[in-house]
């Protein structure tokens, strides 16, 4: 419990650079087999950082599924992640500080076919129309209906898509149905929308604590032209230019995912002026919040030569969006 407070304190006010934070234990996964203690035994992912236990039968951390079963826990997106979050700007601001550099941090799924891993894990800078400056984010999910060259960011609203794990019945992660979170690719097509979204999660207090809403992270969306206020037309801002990068710490430190062959700098390329819709949605900058377990933290889409140990996986949350699972192993006794 003390390692969890305190990961909880140094996650909320930012100091995720300058204090070391002791990697979890697998005991947590013993029940008395004696595989735990040999180094997590098969284990998929020790030494990643600790989080709350998910159980559904025999299995459990990175086995626990996104929608529950027979009563069982189920793994959730983390609402921090969201462009405009309250911890994600103090992130970002420290990377900024730190480089020299001027960014905004983001999450979601970038569209390559090239890469191992469908570019799970790696990060990339881009260059967006109207936006005052460039977006560096991590690609933690994967979508069939996410064309190359195209990043579907996840923001406040921004359209469930495919999955729905936002509302719509009590397993869901806030209250309501979906009738108020407009269309299910793109969300509310005006900034007005978004008050008629629900504020906070079925369970408030971890978000209310992290200084975030709904409704202000929706509203942030369009602040900063990640979507653009208007219906009947393309709201999907052009992705000029796109670089593989590093991979911040500070935004690794939200998703506990990193990659091993990342690049050396974070610097662009050169500025290519591409348009969104060249070909399909290649070159657009999407939109997407389906509150959902992202294929990013299902082990069986990992490749482990590519990953840094101990983060080989995406962090999720439990259905309040803020508290993250332990991911270390993915069932009792260590043996799986």
């Amino acid at each position: 419990m003390r390692f969890c407070f305190l990961i909880f304190f140094f996650y909320l006010f930012g100091f995720s650079l300058t204090i070391s934070i002791p990697n979890g234990s697998c005991d947590v996964y013993d029940k008395g087999a004696g595989n735990c203690a040999k180094s997590c035994d098969s284990c998929f992912n020790p030494g990643s950082r600790p989080g709350a236990l998910c159980t559904f039968g025999t299995n459990s951390g990175y086995y626990c599924p996104p929608e529950p079963q027979s009563g069982s826990d189920a793994a959730f997106a983390c609402m921090d992640w969201t462009f405009g979050s309250a911890t994600m700007k103090k992130q970002e601001e420290s990377f900024n500080k730190r480089t020299g550099l001027n960014v905004y941090f983001g999450v979601g799924t970038y569209g390559i076919s090239s890469d191992k891993q469908r570019g799970l894990g790696a990060c990339y800078r881009f260059v967006v129309s109207g936006l005052d400056r460039d977006l560096l984010v991590q690609s933690i999910n994967t979508g069939s209906d996410v064309d190359g060259n195209q990043f579907d960011l996840q923001i406040g609203c921004g359209g469930a898509g495919a999955f729905n794990s936002c509302a719509g019945g009590t397993t869901a992660m806030f209250p309501g149905d979906y009738s108020n979170w407009g269309h299910i690719y793109g969300g509310v097509d005006h900034r007005t929308q978004c008050q008629m979204l629900p504020e906070y999660p079925n369970n408030p207090d971890p978000m209310k604590t992290a200084g975030d809403s709904l409704i202000a992270l929706c509203e942030y969306s369009f602040d900063k032209n990640v979507r653009v206020d208007q219906s009947g037309a393309n709201s999907n801002p052009s992705i000029q230019s796109v670089s593989r990068v590093q991979c911040p710490e500070e935004l690794v430190f939200m998703t506990q995912m990193q990659r091993n062959d990342d690049p050396k700098t974070y610097e662009r390329g050169v500025v290519e002026n591409h348009e969104c819709g060249e070909s399909g949605n290649a070159w657009c900058l999407t939109r997407m919040m389906d509150c959902r377990k992202p294929s990013g933290a299902v082990k069986d889409n990992e490749v482990d030569s590519l990953m840094v140990a101990g983060r080989k996986l995406v962090q999720p949350c439990t259905q309040d969006g803020y508290t993250r699972i332990d991911v270390q192993c993915g069932c009792f006794d260590c043996w799986c």
